[in-house]
């Protein structure tokens, strides 16, 4: 990801995506370890780390509005240029329906875990399928992330403007 962040240096959008994703992808990794011991709370609060990063992608502009008027200074400038050229993106939009289908894998895994819980039956469908499925959604993310990044680099995310001011 910070290999994304430095190739997408051409377009504010991506970098903002890029960096809003690096922050919440460290997050995880500085609280995993704690959340993990949770049981049953695990995945409810991986469904709303799940929601939360999905709004901070629909809802980038307005978070670029507001860290750029804090007025951080290397932070705010970059946050104004995101602001002025946002664009949500059809590949963004494949990394929100990742997402999703992986706030449903959790809730999947809750009623499975609920179900051995308060029943005789011992269902293991989901448990067994739950790694190898998170990692194929984290490898689809990398690879639409990548996708992202190189059409950012072409200059296919530039808005209007921006392409009228490039081409004079």
């Amino acid at each position: 990801m910070f290999i994304a962040f430095a190739v997408s240096v051409q377009s504010p959008n991506i970098r903002w995506l890029t960096g809003t994703l690096i922050l919440l992808k460290t997050l995880d990794v500085l609280l995993i370890d704690n959340i993990i011991t949770w049981g049953t709370f695990f995945y409810v609060f991986i469904s709303f780390y799940d929601l939360l990063t999905i709004l901070l992608i629909l809802k980038r502009q307005e978070s670029a509005r507001i860290i750029a008027k804090i007025n951080i200074p290397i932070v705010s400038k970059f946050a104004k240029k995101s602001e002025k050229f946002y664009k949500l993106t059809s590949n963004e939009i494949a990394i929100i329906l990742i997402y999703s289908v992986s706030i449903l894998l959790n809730i999947a895994s809750i009623v499975e875990r609920l179900i051995r819980k308060w029943t005789e039956f011992n269902p293991m469908y989901i448990y067994n399928i739950y790694s190898p499925s998170k990692f194929a959604m984290a490898m689809m993310i990398l690879l639409v992330l990548c996708a992202v990044v190189i059409n950012g680099t072409r200059n296919l995310y530039q808005d209007r403007a921006n392409r009228l001011t490039c081409n004079k």
